[in-house]
């Protein structure tokens, strides 16, 4: 199975049964969630606010989270915690309060541990879920710190791991599209970018590879006459991958995801494909986080909906001074279903 997200930050983790306090359900109108010293060693004492990633069940998102230490009087600080923050309808401690809210009769636990990224991580279980009962038996003891030295700490990570890489699909797209369209917000790290664009050349690669081998069988039983493919060597840099007999112009787009990932157009694709001459394809490659169920759709009508596209840039272009990052935003669509073919029955490859 494809990991995108690993922890192996500190190798800690805590493991603590939350509180009503905790969790909001007390009259004390205590703002914070208390963590426990030994894990997130690597933030600073106090005032750090970052990102931090909450998963519950099959629920993942990536948060605000507001972080810092319990200050002692001599100026030392113990006690690290988290709080609801400025945003209190976006925070972790929010949203684990409003997961609480619905069941306040049940017993609520959290596991935390930072990735190698520093992306603060937490994951919130409730005790009558299928959650608890796995974690359960390699975790024995609640309230406490596991690190590296620990019997149970190799296990809990390696469940921990596969847990946030299931639910995370939602979070894994977004960070693929930011690393296409150079996107510098604060809501992913450095890292994670920089880690998704290695893996989208590698991925855009093996699509190609695969679509030379389509194409070839598809010359060996006389569908197609002839194909040339521009990168086999090199990367060319030319707006296509593909050109099947002398004719169609063919984009592979390649994606670990489902079919409805968003695909990212440069600009000189859009301009190579408004051109009213030629015959723009896209050949859309899914799937690949598993290597035995990759699937492949074709499209042969996308010069419309580019042209479409690209006259709506220009407008935009034309009309407004805006930063670039909002215009590659523009960029981004799922061609019409009805420009695949094969729509109900994808083309599976490898």
């Amino acid at each position: 199975m494809f990991i995108f997200f690993k922890f192996n930050k500190e190798k800690r983790l805590g493991f603590k049964k939350l509180t009503e306090a905790d969790l909001g359900l007390s009259t004390s109108h205590q703002t914070h969630i208390g963590l426990y010293e030994g894990v997130f060693t690597f933030l600073q004492n106090s005032d750090v606010v970052k990102s931090g990633i909450l998963i519950y069940n099959d629920y993942c998102e990536v948060l605000d989270c507001s972080f810092d230490r319990i200050q002692n009087p001599d100026g030392s600080f113990r006690s690290p915690k988290i709080k609801i923050g400025s945003d209190s309808n976006n925070s972790i401690v929010a949203k684990i309060r409003e997961f609480a809210k619905v069941s306040p009769k049940s017993q609520w636990y959290l596991i935390w541990s930072g990735l190698e990224s520093e992306e603060l991580t937490f994951w919130l279980i409730r005790s009558d879920s299928e959650d608890y009962n796995v974690i359960r038996e390699v975790l024995p003891y609640e309230n406490r710190v596991y690190g590296e030295e620990d019997s149970y700490y190799d296990k809990a990570i390696e469940i921990l791991t596969q847990k946030i890489n299931n639910v995370s699909i939602s979070v894994q797209k977004g960070i693929e599209v930011a690393s296409q369209i150079g996107d510098k917000s604060k809501l992913f790290k450095k890292v994670d970018i920089e880690r998704a664009e290695a893996m989208f050349r590698s991925v855009g690669k093996r699509g190609e590879e695969l679509i030379a081998e389509y194409l070839e069988k598809q010359k060996q039983a006389n569908n197609i006459q002839s194909f040339d493919w521009l990168n086999k060597s090199m990367e060319s840099g030319a707006p296509y991958d593909f050109i099947i007999d002398n004719k169609n112009y063919v984009d592979v787009k390649s994606t670990l995801y489902d079919f409805n990932q968003y695909i990212y157009f440069s600009n000189q694709e859009i301009s190579f494909a408004s051109k009213k001459d030629v015959d723009y394809c896209v050949f859309r490659v899914y799937g690949m986080k598993e290597e035995n169920d990759i699937w492949l759709k074709k499209c042969y009508q996308c010069n419309p909906y580019i042209s479409t596209m690209n006259s709506n840039i220009t407008n935009f272009m034309n009309e407004v001074n805006v930063q670039k990052a909002m215009l590659q935003s523009l960029k981004l669509g799922i061609l019409p279903e009805n420009c695949f073919n094969d729509i109900q029955s994808a083309i599976k490859l490898g």
